[in-house]
């Protein structure tokens, strides 16, 4: 169905992601240095708007003040059951026996999820 008004083309919303599928796992919101319940969506859009705002002076190491950012992303996706980082331990609060082949898989469901989060729904 095509709608439009006065020139402008409208379409239907999207439903919202249901399981445990890219959508959903944009939805899936966090605590992070770049702010309280956070979906993973925001915490991207976040991270190119620094880029863009602070050009070269923008810090891959700390973009939101610490070293080990994308930890926090990893972090969020596996206690919500999208990356296996291995179990959670209450004592350091950490997935501490992750080892780097289950980073670098959370790594990579990240670069879909960034691809995910710029298409046209």
């Amino acid at each position: 169905m095509k709608v439009e008004i006065n020139g402008i083309q409208y379409i239907p919303a999207p439903e919202p992601a249901e399981g445990k599928g890219l959508d959903a796992a944009l939805d899936v919101r966090f605590d992070s240095d770049a702010g309280s319940q956070i979906t993973v969506r925001d915490y991207f859009r976040e991270l190119v708007l620094g880029v863009w705002e602070h050009k070269e002076g923008f810090s891959g190491k700390r973009p939101f003040g610490n070293s080990g950012w994308e930890y926090e992303v990893h972090s969020a996706l596996a206690k919500a059951g999208f990356v296996d980082l291995g179990e959670w331990d209450e004592e350091c609060m950490c997935f501490e026996s992750a080892t780097r082949q289950q980073h670098d898989a959370a790594d990579a469901y990240c670069l879909e999820l960034i691809k995910r989060a710029f298409e046209l729904r």
